[in-house]
């Protein structure tokens, strides 16, 4: 099973905001808009940890992992800010939202994660976690970058805010639609605040 760890956009607020900003980038491209692979709004997540291809006991190890990493870790707000691209403006491959208030806890929250998954005899990840929301990937050769610069580099505009207060284990199942995701397993933030 393909699957990763995420923070789900649990605000239905937040989705449409970032729904709307995916539809002023689209307008700001034009026709060049259907060159981008727009994530659907009910998909909007932070990812923690991709895994690739998991089998049975694998998946029941991270989920394991999952629970411990949130039992050490208590709720906290989140607030969506920003618009960048992977891997810089100019040459977009991926389009992303980005973090504001609440950045240290997610960042946090996915080491605390890295750690219990290291225990459980997860290679670690060599790539420092980056916290970002794709909202779109760039097909391959499509040259966006002077249409979508101007949009990917104002002041950090904010999306809003909600409580993070679970993580999940995703499978995610590629279709030609694009893929469709669900929830193998969730774990309650329930760390004691301050500790």
């Amino acid at each position: 099973m393909r699957c990763f760890a995420a923070v789900e956009v649990a605000s239905p607020a937040v989705r449409q905001a970032l729904a709307a900003a995916c539809d002023h980038l689209r307008r700001a491209l034009g026709g060049s808009a259907s060159q981008v692979k727009w994530v659907p709004s009910h998909q909007f997540h932070f990812t923690l940890r991709f895994f690739g291809e998991l089998d049975p006991a694998q998946v029941e190890a991270a989920a394991a992992a999952l629970q411990r990493a949130a039992a050490e870790t208590p709720p906290f707000s989140l607030t969506v800010a920003g618009l960048g691209a992977f891997p810089n403006p100019s040459r977009p491959n991926v389009i992303w939202a980005g973090t504001g208030a609440g950045q240290a806890r997610l960042v946090a929250l996915a080491r605390r994660l890295e750690d219990a998954l290291a225990e459980a005899g997860f290679e670690r990840e060599a790539r420092p976690f980056k916290p970002h929301l794709t909202l779109g990937r760039v097909r391959q050769g499509a040259d966006l970058g002077p249409l979508l610069r101007e949009h990917l580099t104002r002041p950090p505009e904010t999306y809003g805010t909600w409580q993070v207060d679970r993580i999940v284990l995703m499978q995610s199942v590629l279709l030609p639609a694009g893929p469709r995701y669900s929830v193998l397993a969730a774990a309650a933030l329930t760390g004691a605040v301050g500790g």
